[in-house]
């Protein structure tokens, strides 16, 4: 070697790299996901499946309202003013002194319907 030459000269290698074709996405919404090779990269996404959601019977559920926070295990938690619990947890908190049953004009009175 010369004194005024570089040794990155004299070791000139040419690193290329292999060209991916671009993944058409059709009708499907791209998303940040792993690619093949295992690095970070967009994807495609795969559309999801909606379900429909099945409407509970109304009679199912009872307005309480209720003077205080409480947490009764097994029965669940109440809190202070109104709430929607299911029967068999409504005839368990109607034994309480503290909660008592909600009439509709109430709700209505309370929630402005």
């Amino acid at each position: 070697m010369s004194e005024n030459s570089n040794p990155l000269e004299e070791t000139q290698e040419i690193i290329t790299a292999k060209a991916t074709k671009k993944k058409s996405s059709g009708s499907n919404p791209q998303s940040v996901g792993s690619l093949e090779t295992g690095a970070i990269g967009v994807t495609d996404k795969e559309p999801t499946k909606k379900t429909a959601v099945t409407k509970k019977s109304k009679d199912a559920t009872v307005a309480l309202h209720s003077t205080k926070n409480v947490v009764w295990e097994g029965v669940g938690k109440i809190e202070k003013g109104y709430n929607i619990v299911t029967r068999e947890a409504a005839e368990k908190w109607l034994t309480r002194s503290h909660v008592r049953e909600a009439t509709p004009e109430e709700l209505a009175r309370e929630y402005g319907q």
